[in-house]
């Protein structure tokens, strides 16, 4: 009986140790596989973060470039802007010019005549009134009208029986002549000594001049066709 139970304690003691035992390597198993999983979490971590910088260093990169280009861009528009305003004041400047707009300013209205007792013909003496033209162009005006025809730079002013033409209209005195630029250049360009003025006084015809703060001169009704000159743009030779 002794002998059993001694047999039953001794089993028991071992059991108990094998369990111990049992349960003590699968704590340490467990520790272990969890070191592991750990170590491979860190692993994986690491990796994913490098991915992720080397992703941000291109997004970096990607961003850095679209600035230069987007820098680019602007520069090249602000250039093309400012092409194309100079383009459009120089266009502006050429249609007053050539006579296409209606223009108003400041100016002098000059006004031609003779005494009605006074024989003149405006035919025989039209160089006179292309002198005229040609002081006021030299003192800087910007229009110029004569009765209402816009002259241009391709104005004819020609001789036709007793009187003249002025862009194939029929002009007769009194020739009323407005001009739009300083005034006071004008009337230098107009009264010196033995200038237009006193040439036209010596062969019978009157001058009047009047300053005005705003002269209205109509444009050009006439069309100018091309036929042999073209442009030439800025990028090819000439």
């Amino acid at each position: 009986m002794k002998n059993r139970m001694w047999q039953k304690a001794i089993m028991f003691a071992i059991s108990l140790i094998l369990g111990i035992i049992l349960v003590t390597q699968m704590r340490t198993k467990s520790n272990v596989l969890g070191t592991v999983n750990s170590d491979e979490k860190t692993v994986e971590l690491n990796e994913e973060l490098a991915k992720l910088n080397l992703e941000k260093n291109r997004l970096r990169d990607e961003l850095e470039l679209l600035k230069k280009e987007n820098r680019e861009n602007e520069e090249v528009y602000k250039d093309a802007e400012e092409e194309l305003l100079r383009l459009k004041e120089e266009l502006e400047v050429q249609k007053i010019i050539s006579g296409y707009y209606d223009v108003k300013g400041p100016g002098t209205i000059i006004t031609i005549d003779a005494d009605p007792d006074t024989y003149l013909s405006l035919a025989s003496s039209h160089q006179f009134i292309l002198a005229l033209i040609s002081y006021l162009n030299n003192a800087g005006v910007e229009a110029i009208s004569i009765n209402g025809q816009r002259y241009t730079n391709y104005t004819e002013i020609v001789p036709v029986l007793e009187h003249i033409n002025v862009n194939g209209v029929a002009m007769v005195l009194p020739l009323e002549i407005k001009a739009i630029g300083d005034t006071s250049t004008i009337k230098s360009s107009l009264y010196f000594v033995g200038g237009i003025v006193s040439q036209l006084n010596q062969i019978g015809y009157t001058i009047e001049t009047e300053d005005s703060d705003e002269i209205f001169i109509q444009r050009y009704d006439g069309e100018k066709q091309f036929k042999y000159a073209v442009p030439i743009t800025r990028n090819e030779d000439i």
